[in-house]
């Protein structure tokens, strides 16, 4: 049976996408080194599956539906600008997101445990919810995007994600091009 690259995600509005898109615009020309994410495949992954049968995705979907069920469309906040692990050494460049009511680490919390019920392994690493600007791939060339990156100031935009995706994902060398499989508004 076929196996379909899979995770979990909220989608971003244009406004908040558009944003992003202007960090990336102004760094693109200090270097190469990095892989920018394309501005329309920039989300907040709830929970990253990996390669699942294509017979489960009605499984799947019905598991973020339970565990969306008590979850409310919150404001999040994208702010501040950061590197995974950190930025001596990066590997993500990442703007980050802050929630304050516990709303969206319950609903992560809630969607690792239905997944975990069905047979997916749970996150070791807590959640720690960003979205992924750009990846290093080399860290030498990256060194000046890397240092105008960290210097940014980002404003702060707020958003209500109003659903959670359940997204396919197909590997292409131009990129990972996402495909919505179901939405579970919430």
């Amino acid at each position: 049976m076929a196996t379909i690259r899979t995770f979990i995600c909220f989608d971003l509005p244009p406004d908040v996408r558009a944003q992003l898109q202007e960090v990336q615009t102004q760094l693109t020309p200090f270097g190469s080194g990095v892989a920018w994410v394309k501005p329309e495949g920039i989300h907040l992954t709830l929970k990253f599956l990996g390669d699942v049968q294509a017979g489960q995705m009605d499984v799947i979907a019905a598991a973020a539906e339970r565990a969306a069920m008590d979850a409310c469309a919150v404001p999040v906040t994208v702010q501040n600008l950061g590197a995974f692990p950190h930025f001596r050494r990066p590997r993500v460049l990442w703007a980050g997101i802050q929630e304050r009511s516990g709303v969206l680490n319950r609903l992560q919390q809630q969607i690792e445990m239905e997944l975990a019920q069905l047979g997916y392994p749970r996150e070791e690493r807590p959640f720690s919810p960003h979205l992924t600007l750009a990846r290093v791939k080399d860290f030498a060339a990256s060194q000046a995007v890397v240092a105008r990156f960290q210097k940014l100031t980002f404003a702060p935009v707020t958003f209500r994600p109003a659903a959670i995706i359940v997204m396919r994902s197909d590997l292409r060398p131009e990129g990972a091009v996402y495909s919505p499989m179901r939405t579970i508004e919430l």
